[in-house]
């Protein structure tokens, strides 16, 4: 059986030209349907946190140390810090503690009211010039982290007191918040009237211009009501908002401009409407299938990374992939067979004639690149792999990293905590270093063992002076040491790996202790190796599906194999 006949996307549009309405109409149930699936479910259904799937080591350190010290529901562990200072007032003044009382104890805010402060006795949460405090909090979620924020800020309406907060919680909401405004100036306020200007160059008329952007905002919703639904039973990382959208935006508009523009040509060639469809969907819709599966395919081999951002992307682009193939290949003839040649309304003076009437030809600019390649094909072979090549050089030098607090815009409150700790309270820090001993840290050897670990890294400028807390049966030991700097950064990730590396290993040589490094740092670490080690499986697998992909389209293994 021949492949045309098996992916037959000829009749296909001329079905749904012959009957536009009935297609629209269940469009526009789906579009609706996924309304709704948006606004009820995909707000509470997303997360900011990157769950690895392959229990690296600051999993398994997180999971020895909740074992040893289960969670007390009376205490909500410290997740983040609000910075207190005044210029004007030390911490022993009346002015200063009347603002703390009002700020912490006295606050609505659950998790400031029940925050200790150095009213309680605690002087190491004063700076060593008395005109600053930290106040440490448990956050449980984003929307307390919200309500904390909203409490800071107004407590920072005061002039002669400066107040911030930095922390877990706070940064997850102040990255949630970026991805948002992102997203609304990104591909919101640029991309779409970028795109919309393009298409109105190409096609030269407001109506064929539109068509793609719809084709594109279709997909982008139907594939986030999906998105809303999938949200339920599996952890997708907020970040799927972003990919699904860029990506609705090309898929859309591309797949749009190939069966657009078709349509077009063969109605410049004289054929009636209905025929004109049929060719189109026979050729231009054919090869959205094609392109739209090839791209679904490659987008499957990023599930294969242990990381739930990254398979969360993966879900997003194979959503919308889908979504997008089937809306050119149903809606889009629909709407060109309820438009007809309406489809050129509304064009543009100068360059609408000028489209219209090229409408069918060859451009003249393309065809002689074709030609010139033509008669010079190895010359122009060798030119274009050394382009390619040379762009692809950078990657050689790319540097691997994650967004720490450090790299957001000055205006976020975590930034501003942030550099408000590091002022007042360089030693102290919201994301320490776990090295956990899961096992055996009653024994002599061990013991003296964490305590030479605790004394080295106190005198290492990377870190800080640790603490020590031991499980009931003390069995469990946990030494957290404040890292210097951003958790994420660069000098930090090289810190923690020697730590992992070198530092552990020779503090306890010679013993039986099972010892585990956790925390923030860590855990970047162990996801840029999942990232970084499955590459080559990736992109083994996506060459080796799209091969044999093409194959099948083509058959031909040559064809298959200049593509790869």
């Amino acid at each position: 059986m021949k492949l045309s006949s098996v992916f037959s996307t000829g009749p296909l549009a001329s079905a749904s030209a012959r009957h536009p309405w009935r297609v629209v109409g269940a469009w526009i149930a789906v579009f609706v349907l996924a309304v709704v699936a948006i606004v009820t479910l995909l707000g509470d259904g997303l997360t900011s946190d990157d769950a690895p799937t392959n229990n690296p080591e600051s999993e398994r350190a997180i999971a020895a140390q909740i074992q040893a010290f289960p969670p007390d529901p009376r205490r909500m562990p410290s997740s983040d810090i609000v910075v207190i200072r005044s210029d004007q007032h030390t911490v022993g003044s009346p002015e200063f503690k009347a603002f703390v009382r009002t700020l912490v104890v006295e606050s609505d805010v659950p998790a400031l009211a029940r925050a200790q402060t150095y009213l309680d006795g605690d002087a190491s949460l004063v700076s060593d010039d008395r005109h600053a405090t930290i106040v440490p909090l448990g956050i449980p979620d984003e929307d307390e982290a919200e309500a904390v924020i909203e409490a800071v800020e107004r407590g920072d309406e005061d002039a002669a007191f400066s107040v911030s907060v930095t922390g877990e919680q706070t940064l997850d909401y102040d990255f949630n918040l970026l991805s948002q405004e992102d997203l609304e100036k990104g591909e919101l306020q640029f991309g779409l009237p970028a795109a919309l200007i393009i298409l109105l160059l190409v096609f030269g008329a407001v109506v064929a211009g539109l068509i793609p952007l719809l084709m594109a905002i279709v997909s982008i919703v139907v594939a986030l009501g999906m998105t809303a639904l999938l949200a339920q039973p599996f952890e997708l990382s907020i970040f799927i908002v972003n990919m699904l959208t860029g990506m609705g935006l090309a898929l859309g508009i591309d797949y749009s401009l190939f069966v657009v523009s078709r349509y077009r040509e063969e109605r410049g060639r004289g054929r009636e409407q209905l025929d004109a469809i049929a060719a189109s969907g026979l050729t231009a819709s054919r090869a959205v299938l094609f392109s739209g599966t090839a791209f679904v395919v490659a987008m499957f081999g990023m599930l294969l990374v242990p990381s739930s951002i990254m398979r969360s992307l993966a879900v997003g682009a194979i959503l919308v992939g889908i979504v997008s193939v089937v809306a050119a290949l149903t809606l889009l003839p629909a709407l060109i067979g309820l438009l007809g040649d309406r489809i050129n309304s509304l064009r543009i003076p100068i360059v609408g004639r000028r489209t219209l009437a090229s409408a069918g030809g060859e451009g003249r600019f393309w065809g002689a690149i074709v030609r010139s390649v033509l008669r010079r094909p190895l010359l122009s072979l060798v030119l274009s792999l050394g382009v390619l090549v040379a762009l692809a050089l950078p990657i050689l030098a790319m540097n691997v990293g994650t967004s720490g607090v450090s790299a957001l815009p000055d205006r976020f409150s975590s930034k501003q905590g942030f550099v408000a700790l590091e002022r007042d309270f360089p030693k102290s820090t919201t994301d320490p270093v776990e090295i956990v001993v899961s096992g055996g840290a009653s024994g002599a050897d061990v013991s003296d063992a964490l305590a030479g670990l605790r004394s080295r890294l106190a005198a290492d400028p990377r870190f800080g002076a640790g603490e020590v807390r031991r499980s009931e049966d003390g069995e469990v030991a946990v030494l957290s040491v404040p890292v210097v700097g951003d958790a994420s950064s660069s000098q930090a990730v090289a810190a923690v790996e020697e730590l992992r590396s070198e530092l552990v290993p020779q503090a306890f040589e010679g013993t039986d202790a099972e010892v585990l490094v956790g925390g923030t740092t860590s855990e970047n670490i162990d996801y840029f190796a999942s990232v970084i080690d499955p590459a080559p499986l990736v992109i083994a697998f996506v060459l080796v599906l799209t091969f044999l992909l093409l194959t099948v389209v083509f058959r031909s293994v040559v064809v298959a194999a200049t593509a790869v």
